[in-house]
């Protein structure tokens, strides 16, 4: 990067996007997908679709299990999508470890799946860019960031799995499901068999639009996630 571009304001997310990921040997292709520079051109990329990265943006992950009962999870696909539950990010990921059980009838992962996807360090850098500086929404989310190994502040995250009010508007005892609040307060049905990471991701961020205002209010009074 010149020095140019390094002591100038840059005007737009796409160009911040651009420069930090030249920074780091990755780039945007023409179909505006993050990828590492590789002669490889039979491996898909991460890609990020020509959708705008609004404010806010909702994360789902889908895992297989690794170690010796396969109980440990291992990050196998990450979607995100923007508040017009427009995605962002569609991206399976290599294994990072021997898989010992792909959970195939819930997570839909297949071994094909994951040996054509993307590094787990491409796809774990072109989530943290793309969620750096924004509200980031989500079911469980704690599970999504361990897997990614990122963190995010704690005044951006909205969990709807941990806000009261969500669990009380359904009368929840407990931790809800997403499943659940999609029935309930979005009157759509979910995870019916198979998961799908994007149609969870906007699952989440439509009920997060539905509480934001009382959400937000009380995340200025307490600056802290409402529980």
């Amino acid at each position: 990067m010149d020095n140019d571009k390094e002591s100038g304001k840059l005007s737009n997310d796409a160009e911040d996007i651009e420069n930090i990921l030249s920074i780091r040997n990755l780039s945007i292709n023409n179909e505006n997908q993050f990828s590492k520079k590789t002669n490889n051109t039979k491996r898909p990329r991460p890609r990020v679709f020509s959708t705008e990265l609004t404010d806010c943006l909702a994360l789902d992950c889908e895992f297989v299990g690794t170690g010796t009962d396969g109980k440990e999870h291992m990050l196998a696909r990450v979607s995100i999508v923007n508040e017009r539950g427009e995605v962002v990010l569609d991206s399976y990921v290599k294994p990072q470890k021997a898989v010992k059980d792909y959970r195939t009838e819930i997570s839909g992962i297949r071994p094909e799946l994951m040996e054509l996807g993307q590094e787990f360090s491409s796809v774990r850098e072109t989530v943290k860019l793309l969620i750096h500086g924004r509200v980031l929404v989500g079911h469980a989310l704690k599970n999504d960031m361990l897997v990614l190994n990122l963190r995010h502040p704690r005044n951006m995250t909205r969990d709807t799995a941990r806000y009261n009010p969500i669990a009380r508007k359904i009368r929840a005892l407990g931790t809800p499901s997403l499943k659940n609040l999609a029935r309930l307060i979005l009157g759509e049905e979910i995870q019916n068999g198979i998961h799908d990471s994007v149609q969870d991701a906007t699952a989440t961020m439509k009920i997060y639009q539905i509480f934001k205002d009382e959400w937000e209010k009380s995340q200025r009074k307490t600056g802290r996630i409402c529980r």
